[in-house]
């Protein structure tokens, strides 16, 4: 047994404690409220998460719960090395506003002036609106999954960059509207780098990380280098089984920040000392504006918001099973960090109960949906017909509400039917939802819409297809953008699209319009002169109208081949 390994006398741990505790101080007192919040997670068996919060120019508390590697068990300590994923925006963002104050840059520079390999798209895109989302360029993340990207393979800044100048057209002018998109900030990593001679990481490390003491954080440049004491990434598959996802992205600027809760503490605290930074930091708080005037509550690489009625400064994370969120309260002088490894900690939802906590505020209680009728009204079937259809809870999300005799059904997409009771005239609860569905008419005329959970669902008004007007839709559509083919089908009496190697469904929500089951995905199709389809064109949450040109290509037979 090594002298590491042998067991410390009672006596001695004793001493030990009452030696180590002045030097700890508040930063170590236990608080068992935040760490109530955590106890799910805070076993050897499950991954978990790590914490800093300070408070009034210090650090007041921080911990790690749950395990960094199921496999060790070691535990997630506040040394353990995260990918904090979109969080990394707030130090990219800080890296414009220093050159800003530098006279190195200006927020009006067209990008082309530092990344001429960016295409023309016939109007300048600024280092402006690449900062505040502004900007039309696509997202990359839904751009490479169009292209049939293997997410197990290498991501780095180059593959974005090649992605960057294959884009065709904008989403929408610069300017004009805002979208959040990581490709914006992969560019300003590399016009700093242009702009400073050197990598991104190396002036970050230089001009952030060591003047702040973070001696445990890097920007990521190579996805397979060894980080000694990083957390493993983790997504729950329910009943406390566990799936590891590994991550193989060095996204510079829009994520792939590896950083310890410990650092993240002092960067927390820069936001009161602006020791790095001075004015830059406040430059990061201005939002951004569109063209009609109009302010976006987005600065440098940080949401601005509201805590009650106080200014907020926060960003979120959310890459593989890495979860996590910055979060500044700067009149209150608080602030909390908080980095996971599993993809069910909601991250948002603890930094505010933990805000609460520290500043005595009483959260809003939650909404539980425990809804249940009372005195059930006994509504004629007759008036149910108002209410069949089906309606848009979102991309690929419909809900189907039709008639079985006397009861009203619902069938969200890919799941089973079930009873609604009536609880009101135009509300009905589903018990296996948990919650009320309220039917929604506008001007005492036909219903419109309804609401499930804060969302409004509008009615749809689904055109009847015959097969073979599905069948006009069959086909290969090439994108020359994305440089990937799509196939459409007719599968089991629906039309449907293969990615990935699975079929998908597609569900119709207008003329020559369809949402895909699954992944997020509107499809809108073009005819031409002779009402034939011509083109297909894609769109997600973060990118618009990706164009897929229709090519007869020939499918071989054994007809054909006699």
């Amino acid at each position: 047994m090594t002298t590491s390994q042998r067991p410390v006398h009672r006596w001695a741990r004793v001493a030990l404690t009452l030696f180590i505790a002045p030097l700890c101080g508040a930063a170590e007192k236990p608080n068992a409220k935040v760490d109530k919040l955590f106890e799910q997670w805070n076993r050897e068996d499950s991954p978990g998460a790590a914490i800093v919060i300070v408070k009034d120019g210090s650090v007041v508390y921080q911990r790690g719960y749950g395990s960094a590697n199921l496999e060790t068990r070691t535990p997630v300590t506040p040394q353990t090395v995260f990918d904090v994923a979109s969080v990394a925006k707030q130090f990219a963002g800080l890296a414009v506003a220093m050159l800003v104050e530098q006279g190195k840059l200006s927020l009006d520079d067209d990008v082309r002036k530092h990344l001429p390999d960016v295409p023309d798209f016939g109007k300048p895109i600024t280092i402006a609106h690449l900062i505040h989302h502004t900007s039309g360029l696509r997202d990359w993340p839904e751009t490479l999954a169009l292209s049939g990207m293997d997410w197990s393979g290498v991501i780095t800044l180059e593959t974005i960059l090649e992605m960057v100048q294959r884009q065709r057209e904008l989403d929408f002018a610069p300017g004009e509207d805002y979208q959040y998109s990581n490709t914006g900030y992969n560019l300003l990593a590399a016009i700093v780098a242009k702009l400073e001679g050197q990598s991104f990481r190396k002036w970050s490390d230089a001009n952030i990380f060591k003047p702040l003491g973070m001696k445990h954080t890097h920007v990521c440049e190579n996805p397979t280098d060894v980080v000694p004491n990083r957390a493993d990434s983790y997504i729950s598959k329910g009943n406390n089984k566990f799936t590891r996802v590994v991550s193989q992205l060095a996204g510079e600027g829009s994520s792939s920040l590896f950083i310890t809760a410990e650092d993240m503490g002092k960067w927390l605290l820069n936001f009161k000392t602006a020791k790095v930074g001075g004015k830059a930091l406040e430059r990061m708080r201005q939002p951004g504006k569109l063209n009609n005037g109009k302010e976006v509550d987005y600065g440098f690489g940080i949401a601005l918001g509201k805590y009650h009625e106080a200014k907020r400064i926060s960003h979120t994370g959310s890459w593989a099973g890495y979860r996590s969120i910055v979060l500044v309260i700067p009149e209150q002088d608080f602030g909390v960090a908080i980095l996971a490894n599993v993809g069910n900690v909601n991250t948002s939802n603890l930094g505010t109960k933990i805000a609460d906590l520290y500043l005595g505020n009483s959260a809003a209680p939650e909404k539980t949906n425990s809804t249940k009728p009372s005195d059930s009204e006994k509504l004629e079937p007759s008036t149910f017909v108002d209410y069949l259809g089906t309606y848009r809870l979102g991309v690929g999300w419909h809900l189907e509400i039709t008639r079985n005799g006397d009861q009203l059904m619902t069938q969200a997409t890919r799941e089973d039917k079930f009873n609604m009771t009536p609880t009101s005239n135009g509300t009905f609860f589903v018990k296996s939802y948990g919650s009320e569905i309220e039917f929604v008419r506008e001007n005492s005329g036909p219903v419109t819409h309804l609401l499930y959970r804060g969302i409004r669902a509008p009615r749809l008004d689904l055109p009847k297809f015959t097969p073979a007007q599905l069948q006009g839709y069959v086909g290969d559509y090439w994108s020359e953008e994305v440089r990937v083919m799509y196939r459409i089908e007719m599968r089991e009496s629906a039309l449907s699209v293969q990615r990935s190697g699975a079929w998908v469904r597609l569900l119709p929500t207008g003329a020559d319009s369809f949402d895909a089951d699954r992944g997020g995905a509107t499809l809108e199709f073009t005819r031409n002169g002779a009402s034939e389809i011509s083109e297909l064109k894609v769109s997600g949450g973060r990118i618009r109208n990706v164009r897929f040109i229709r090519s007869t290509l020939p499918r071989s037979t054994s007809a054909s081949l006699k």
